[in-house]
């Protein structure tokens, strides 16, 4: 099985690929510097280039008080990233799995 995890960093996205190996799965992960998620476009078209499996999206943006004042990139980042990558997984017919913390 093959992933595809939007995120690096986060607690979720570092346990997903130090326990990948443990159910046989290979990991691409991609960070803020290989998909911008104030991209939509930009991310689907990552999951266009991918021959993963299943897509996963780990990445958000969690600044809740910059959010307040930047709440354009916030939505970018939270809302139309993943619409976008969850469509870009539907056309492949790709599982798509989108973490949030609420």
């Amino acid at each position: 099985m093959r992933l595809l995890i939007f995120g690096t960093t986060g607690q979720v996205a570092i346990e997903l690929a130090r326990n990948a190996p443990l159910v046989n799965a290979t990991v691409v992960a991609l960070g803020r510097d290989q998909a911008d998620l104030t991209d939509p476009d930009a991310c689907a078209a990552a999951i266009d280039a991918t021959d993963a499996d299943i897509i996963i999206n780990a990445a958000a943006y969690t600044a809740v008080d910059a959010a307040e004042t930047d709440a354009a990139t916030a939505h970018l980042v939270n809302a139309d990233a993943p619409g976008a990558m969850a469509r870009a997984a539907a056309r492949r017919g790709l599982a798509f799995l989108h973490i949030s913390t609420d």
